[in-house]
């Protein structure tokens, strides 16, 4: 269970909608890590704010603003039952403390025991 780390080529910018604005972040440099089946994208750049339209910027800031944004992960019922095998708390609880810690199985383990 490693962690992998990779830049990703090419990409000039990266939007983020909200209900009722976008964060533009622009000359955007993006990481992508895997680690325990999550993936994580960290975003450097400049980031813009706009309502959503598109139109027009509101708000910027600079120096270069980082954002992180998390892909919901699919935890397998093996590592729930695991967690909860080692720190006896029942299968919900332990998956609970597997998503919070990203499908971590040492960190969920930690998390549960103190």
């Amino acid at each position: 269970m490693g962690i992998e780390q990779k830049e990703i080529e090419g990409v000039r910018e990266v939007v983020i909608r909200f209900d009722d604005k976008e964060w533009v972040i622009l000359n955007a440099q993006v990481t992508m890590v895997k680690q325990a089946g999550s993936e994580s994208f960290q975003i450097s750049g400049t980031k813009s704010e706009r309502d959503l339209t598109g139109s027009t910027p509101v708000k910027t800031e600079t120096p270069a603003s980082e954002v992180e944004v998390k892909k919901t992960i699919e935890i397998p019922i093996e590592d729930a039952a695991l967690v909860a095998s080692q720190t006896g708390v029942d299968i919900g609880v332990a998956k609970q403390a597997l998503e919070e810690t990203g499908g971590d199985l040492a960190a969920a383990i930690l998390k549960l025991r103190r």
